[in-house]
């Protein structure tokens, strides 16, 4: 059976190698590619060995392709006509490229049955009133749904990212924030950050003071606490030093004792492409780091560096640590 299960391994390594590599991997793929490495060593092994044979074999094929695409080049230029089939495919494209565009805009009309949507992309921050007296500040991948009723905004739902919202001292109007299967309550004068990935959630209080309703329970978050929850449950308020918790909005990011496979997963949020850990033991290794927003391009080599791993750099910015 292990000549078996070696060849199913060493398949699905290089199946997998091909996807990665291909530019068209998502996050998700990522985390069920995290997951195939550590079900079983099996897995991880044939993976290495297939990775040892890209090192190898794969700046030859970039170099080839490269070469190759010079010439297609050379040969376009060179063409005396435009077919109507390569005008239509400019069209489309640069309709696209509009479509993008809007899409890249802080307010993405109709997103929502509620209203508007607020976004951000991978590494962008923003700062915005979103209704009178009440302020966000954005973190970087952030999805927000704004909550209107006959024009008059109430509240905002929080379905993916990282938001400090500030209640004006003198708003009169409730403004509730939804967090995934929570409702968040202030007073005015309250600040507070929210922050939800993978249906967990965390509530952070700056200011003032809230209350988290969720399953007809209410926890009262007070400054300098911090409440996270997910499908298993809430947690107690637990004190939380703000200047780490919060240090995204300085452009920073604090870790303090953390796992590095959580590292990762928080550092994925600010970069383009994905880190993964394919070995479960680095993953598990604590770290004390600290990162600055402007050292996302390098900081799987700052990695690397300071943990002994070996980093595989693929296309699309995909970076795999073993």
């Amino acid at each position: 059976m292990e000549p078996l299960h070696r060849h199913d391994s060493d398949s699905q390594a290089h199946a997998w190698l091909v996807h990665l590599t291909s530019g068209t991997a998502t996050r998700s793929d990522g985390e069920a590619f995290r997951l195939w490495c550590t079900a079983r060593p099996e897995n991880a092994e044939a993976f290495a060995r297939a990775r040892a044979l890209w090192e190898v074999l794969g700046p030859a094929a970039a170099l080839r392709a490269h070469e190759r695409g010079a010439r297609e080049q050379a040969r376009a230029r060179h063409a005396v006509r435009v077919s109507r089939r390569a005008f239509l495919g400019g069209a489309v494209a640069a309709s696209i490229a509009g479509l993008l565009m809007v899409r890249s805009d802080v307010f993405t009309r109709g997103s929502t049955p509620d209203g508007r949507g607020l976004r951000t992309r991978v590494g962008e921050q923003k700062r915005i009133t979103v209704a009178p007296g009440v302020d966000l500040e954005m973190n970087t991948d952030t999805d927000i749904a704004v909550r209107e009723r006959g024009g008059v905004v109430t509240g905002m739902h929080l379905r993916q990212g990282e938001a400090v919202v500030r209640i004006d001292a003198g708003r009169k109007d409730p403004f509730v924030v939804e967090v995934a299967d929570g409702r968040l309550f202030s007073a005015p004068g309250a600040s507070f950050a929210v922050r939800c990935a993978d249906d967990a959630a965390t509530v952070t209080c700056l200011g003032g003071q809230a209350v988290i309703n969720r399953a007809g329970t209410n926890v009262p978050v007070k400054p300098s606490q911090q409440v996270a929850f997910d499908a298993n449950g809430i947690g107690a308020a637990m004190a939380v030093n703000l200047d780490t918790a919060l240090a995204w909005r300085e452009r920073v990011l604090i870790y303090d004792n953390q796992p590095l496979a959580d590292v990762v997963a928080d550092i994925n949020r600010y970069r383009p492409g994905r880190i993964v850990i394919t070995d479960h033991a680095l993953g598990e290794r604590r770290v004390h780091a600290r990162f600055t927003l402007d050292q996302m391009g390098e900081v799987a080599t700052l990695i690397q560096d300071a943990y002994g791993a070996h980093a595989t750099h693929l296309p699309g910015g995909w970076v795999l640590l073993s």
